[in-house]
């Protein structure tokens, strides 16, 4: 039988029905076996035991059957294992003593959780990084002019680094990190993912100064991170550029043409109005809280190839996502929550919509900007000086 905990799904139905299927008869075998009781009694004790056994052979997955048969079989061993210590003397019947009467039903109780249980705790403690990874992190190649020594133990969520020699993923929190990694040579890789930075590690030891500003003053921010998630990907070589604008713009077009022959003001991705701002700002709302922002060009951000691309989801919080190009050889993605100002999110507020005016785009353009800053804090914190 293979172990439960190679299969979530298999570990936790097995970890549901440990206790009715295995201590629930445990106990009434311990009732059977060890309870003085008239013979009937017992009868009436085995027959629903035996009918439930069978039961659970037949019509049941093989582990219920397992758990029902060890709860019933354990109490009976362990009963037959003290009547042969009895029958022990000197220095033998000790050790018989021992083991029928303190590690036998020690084994027998807690048999089944140790063996959920126990080759989680092993896998955990062998994965563990050692104390020298710990303290001396290992480097990765961001650029040429960008290398990372990043930590195991970090102030951020362990995160996913892939080596671009062989493809090979690994958590940073692993002991596989330190193995494929050296803390004296910097290894290309082309790609980081699931990077989690919320409201809680964000201003722990923030480097940027941008950061140590906003963390300084947090009290007074109108916009204040909930979360923020980050993936950079290496840029294919043959990548043309400008081909999410040009994505963008044929959904666009797509979209009107359903609305055009649908003639519906209600359809679900239905686009409901595009409207222009300062600096050739654009845009593009959809039914029913969406809305994609086109900026031609961006101060904030390095030099890029396309006009950026905000999609956002606003209601009563402000949530966006972008992709941007860093250092020529980088595609960053950001999705990101700012909760503005003591707003909380509530999905079933209508009532709460913003006005699409200048201060709206001032708002989302300056949730970007953030968004992009806490990037740089965090390259600027793992970066080698």
């Amino acid at each position: 039988m293979d172990h439960p905990a190679n299969h979530i799904d298999s570990y936790i139905f097995v970890w549901f029905f440990m206790l009715p299927f295995f201590y629930g008869i445990y106990t009434f075998s311990l009732i059977f076996v060890f309870v003085r009781m008239h013979w009937i009694i017992k009868a009436i004790f085995t027959i629903p035991m035996v009918v439930w056994l069978i039961f659970c052979f037949m019509h049941t997955n093989l582990i219920i059957f397992l758990f029902t048969l060890t709860g019933m079989v354990f109490p009976i061993i362990l009963r037959l294992c003290q009547l042969q210590a009895k029958k022990s003397y000197g220095i033998k019947r000790k050790f018989a003593s021992i083991f029928s009467y303190v590690l036998l039903p020690l084994f027998c109780t807690f048999f089944w959780p140790a063996y959920l249980i126990a080759p989680i705790v092993v896998e955990f403690v062998e994965s563990r990084p050692s104390s020298e990874c710990r303290e001396n992190g290992r480097l990765v190649e961001l650029s040429k002019d960008t290398i990372l020594r990043v930590y195991p133990n970090s102030k951020y969520s362990p995160f996913w680094i892939r080596k671009l020699h062989d493809s090979t993923s690994v958590n940073n929190s692993e002991k596989d990190f330190c193995e494929q990694f050296s803390h004296t040579q910097a290894y290309q890789i082309d790609k980081i993912s699931e990077i989690r930075i919320n409201s809680g590690n964000l201003c722990i030891h923030p480097t940027s100064k941008a950061i140590i500003a906003y963390c300084s003053n947090l009290k007074n921010e109108l916009l204040k991170l909930d979360s923020l998630d980050i993936e950079f990907v290496k840029k294919n070589k043959d990548e043309v550029s400008g081909i999410r604008l040009k994505s963008f713009q044929k959904r666009l077009e797509n979209i009107k043409e359903i609305k055009r022959n649908r003639n519906s003001e209600d359809w679900y991705g239905d686009w409901l109005e595009t409207k222009q701002f300062n600096n050739g700002i654009e845009l593009h709302r959809f039914y029913k809280h969406e809305n994609t922002l086109i900026i031609p060009q961006v101060d904030w951000l390095p030099p890029q190839t396309e006009a950026l691309e905000i999609n956002c989801y606003r209601k009563s919080v402000l949530r966006c996502s972008y992709n941007y190009e860093y250092n020529q050889d980088w595609n960053v993605s950001v999705f990101y929550i700012f909760n503005i100002g003591d707003s909380i999110e509530n999905e079933n507020d209508d009532n709460n919509m913003p006005v699409y005016d200048q201060t709206f785009i001032d708002m989302n353009l300056e949730g970007a900007q953030k968004a992009h800053q806490i990037v740089e804090d965090f390259i600027e914190g793992l970066s080698v000086k």
